[in-house]
């Protein structure tokens, strides 16, 4: 039987930091990091933009090099997988047979991707994307291909339709909600994102289901949907990822769509943390339980969580955060866009300024959306939320009036 002070489950981004920030904190504990991937932990955000489309090398991917680990004697287990836990000897059970006695133990086994049960789904040249393996496989697809549908439009799709388009590609979104990004944004935004798409030369339609991929000798020729035909080469398919919970529930750890973590990121058993895609954590902030799929979330989390590991009592207090880049889109997101009760829009959308969406529960500021907007701007926005203070909400519009008066004159919170 193996030992380790700190077990970490999950090679993502959240797994890589935790095991970094442990290091820095305690330098003899043994640290021992499964993945069930063929690599050191990487970044994925990369492989819908800037690798996709050849902007960036593989190498980029790894925010660690592998002499990194073998110098901080960080014990990496790759193509394995974490079978059960057993709390009560704290005791993980690998698929390969070993069994790793714990001291500290830290969950982030991530997502899977969300598959679709369609008729044609098991065609070939039909993708998803979530490793470098299907981020390879889909550079290979474009490089030989003149049409491409992407079934989904949220982010991850949108991401794939606008890398196709920029290649040249024909490109068609196939999107049952009213709009794109229906699920992350207000439908003013939204509904303003798809006429941009449009205007790039993407095929945008929404309120359309895929009823079925269509081939011939075992390969894809296009897509049936509600609206009609769509010839293809090959599909992409974004409709979202399955937080992996199987670990922690079958250990009875609590869960809810996720992993069930206080501000600490750590599970009702002491000495079990979760981190990243998986994690519900509470937020102090906005006092209810979040959880978000994104890389500043992801890589904060795994600082955090190493650092509570390691002995600290950090509260996890960041807003919450996510970017994308789309074409010349620059959109960043802060706070808590789900807690919204009206939209104030900062800007026009009709020049290349960009403009802010803020987003209000209350007269109180709980997000906002920033499209092609300068940091400086952005870190005022964020301190509205911060600052919690009440706000006359329409006044937000008023571009004379700079960000920082409303952080001087806003009423105090009662």
């Amino acid at each position: 039987m193996e030992e380790a002070e700190y077990l970490l489950i999950g090679g993502g981004l959240a797994g890589g930091h935790a095991a970094s920030a442990i290091r820095e904190r305690d330098r003899d504990g043994r640290i021992a990091l499964v993945t069930n991937e063929n690599h050191i932990p990487y970044d994925r955000v990369p492989l819908s933009k800037a690798y996709l489309t050849g902007r960036a090398r593989l190498e980029n991917l790894f925010f660690r090099k592998s002499e990194f680990y073998e110098q901080n004697k960080i014990q990496l287990l790759t193509n394995r997988t974490a079978a059960a836990v057993d709390r009560k000897n704290r005791l993980v059970a690998i698929d390969d047979g070993t069994e790793i006695r714990y001291g500290r133990l830290l969950i982030a086994t991530g997502g899977r991707v969300r598959k679709i049960a369609l008729p044609g789904s098991e065609l070939n040249r039909v993708y998803y994307l979530r490793t470098i393996e299907d981020c390879e496989a889909i550079k290979a697809e474009m490089s030989g291909s003149r049409r491409a549908v992407v079934i989904g439009g949220g982010f991850i799709g949108c991401e794939l339709a606008a890398a196709f388009s920029s290649n040249g590609l024909d490109t068609t979104i196939v999107e049952v909600a009213p709009t794109l990004l229906s699920v992350a944004l207000d439908s003013e935004t939204a509904g303003w994102i798809g006429d941009y798409f449009t205007k790039k030369g993407v095929k945008v339609l929404t309120n359309t289901s895929a009823v079925q991929i269509t081939g011939g000798a075992g390969e894809v020729t296009g897509v049936e949907t509600t609206s009609g035909s769509i010839q293809a080469d090959f599909v992409a398919v974004g409709v979202g990822i399955v937080p992996n919970t199987e670990l922690a529930e079958s250990a009875g750890l609590k869960t809810d769509r996720g992993v069930i973590v206080d501000e600490f990121l750590e599970t009702e058993e002491e000495g079990i943390f979760a981190a990243g895609d998986v994690a519900r954590f509470y937020s102090p902030l906005f006092r209810h339980h979040i959880r978000l799929e994104h890389y500043d979330v992801a890589v904060k989390h795994g600082k955090t969580a190493g650092a509570n590991m390691a002995g600290e009592r950090r509260s996890f207090s960041d807003l919450p955060y996510f970017f994308s880049f789309m074409f010349e889109m620059s959109i960043d997101v802060y706070g808590d866009v789900a807690a919204r009760e009206k939209t104030i829009r900062r800007g026009s959308m009709n020049t290349g300024k960009g403009f802010f969406q803020f987003y209000l529960a209350g007269d109180r500021v709980v997000a906002f959306l920033s499209m092609n907007r300068g940091r400086e701007e952005i870190s005022l926005a964020k301190k509205l939320i911060l600052d919690g203070k009440r706000i006359e909400g329409q006044m937000l519009s008023d571009e004379s009036r700079d960000l920082e008066t409303f952080l001087r004159d806003s009423r105090a919170p009662s």
